[in-house]
């Protein structure tokens, strides 16, 4: 059955990954902060916002093969309806469950290198051109025009990245490619046209079919080699974002650091960080609404 969708929102499949799991589907919306949208769905999964003492519970969003971060919004990823995503809470304090970071396996380098891929990618251009060159004598076709050309694109991009050492990204493999397409380009045509003796009428179409043949296959040959629209985070990376996790924050009272075991939020969610005992006590003999510290009310423009 199809439901309506709102301006603004769009339907998904979380799965809860908790001790009790389930899976909801929600409209959410694209425009607010994962931050805040994790304590949306944890209300309507039934988690629970808040741990017992009062402290905010933390909720991590996984969609795209990767956890988003804190101040990521959907409609930044294009997320489409009923895609699926998966919520993990956080787990409570002193339980000694940590998430670690991927392990990815070991870098081997770049096996495709080294001088016999370089001959070996030559004589494949080479080749592939002779066969191109002795089917276009005998035919000025549109196929014949345009196929080959477009697999050599593909041939000689390919050689042009083994020659720069295997990334792809890098914008000077497509203008190797098309420098190393052009003469061999020039010299299938002119000797298919020697050897043919057509019409210089004829061989128009088929230069222009093999020009742009050639020139799209260089482009496709790159963006297929380019890689992933979201590859994985380098090491490096994930190892930091662990660290940026376990890292200490300053009491927003006393102002020394605050452990994790003894870590309590503002419950007003003004994203300051306290002692449990620090912020206890200051809001023992707080009698107005609001943060008992920066006087911050929900609803109102944070401070």
């Amino acid at each position: 059955m199809h439901v309506p969708q709102q301006a603004g929102t769009v339907w998904v499949r979380i799965q809860v990954i908790d001790m009790t799991p389930s899976t909801l589907d929600l409209e959410v919306p694209l425009y607010i902060s994962v931050k805040d949208l994790t304590q949306r769905v944890a209300v309507d999964s039934g988690l629970g916002a808040y741990w017992e003492d009062g402290t905010r519970r933390i909720f991590y969003l996984r969609a795209r093969g990767r956890v988003l971060g804190p101040d990521e919004k959907l409609q930044e990823l294009g997320i489409v309806p009923y895609e699926l995503m998966h919520l993990l809470p956080q787990p409570p304090a002193g339980s000694g469950v940590q998430e670690r970071p991927p392990e990815y396996p070991a870098g081997r380098g770049y096996s495709a290198k080294g001088n016999l891929m370089m001959v070996g990618g030559l004589a494949q251009m080479a080749g592939w051109a002779g066969l191109w060159l002795v089917g276009l004598s005998y035919d000025h076709g549109v196929v014949m025009s345009t196929l080959p050309a477009i697999a050599l694109g593909l041939h000689v991009t390919s050689f042009a990245r083994h020659m720069w050492g295997g990334n792809a990204k890098v914008f000077k493999i497509p203008v190797t490619g098309v420098l190393l397409y052009l003469p061999l380009f020039g010299v299938v045509t002119a000797l298919s046209w020697a050897w043919s003796g057509a019409e210089p009428k004829a061989m128009v179409g088929t230069v222009m079919l093999g020009f742009i043949g050639g020139l799209s296959g260089v482009l496709m040959s790159w963006l297929a080699w380019f890689g992933a629209v979201e590859p994985l985070p380098d090491r490096t990376v994930a190892h930091a974002v662990a660290a940026e996790q376990q890292a200490v924050y300053q009491c927003g009272i006393c102002g020394l650091d605050v452990p994790p075991d003894v870590r309590a939020d503002c419950v007003h969610r003004c994203g300051r960080v306290f002692h449990s005992g620090c912020y206890a006590a200051r809001q023992a003999v707080w009698n107005s609404p609001g943060c008992a510290v920066c006087g911050w009310v929900p609803g109102t423009p944070a401070v």
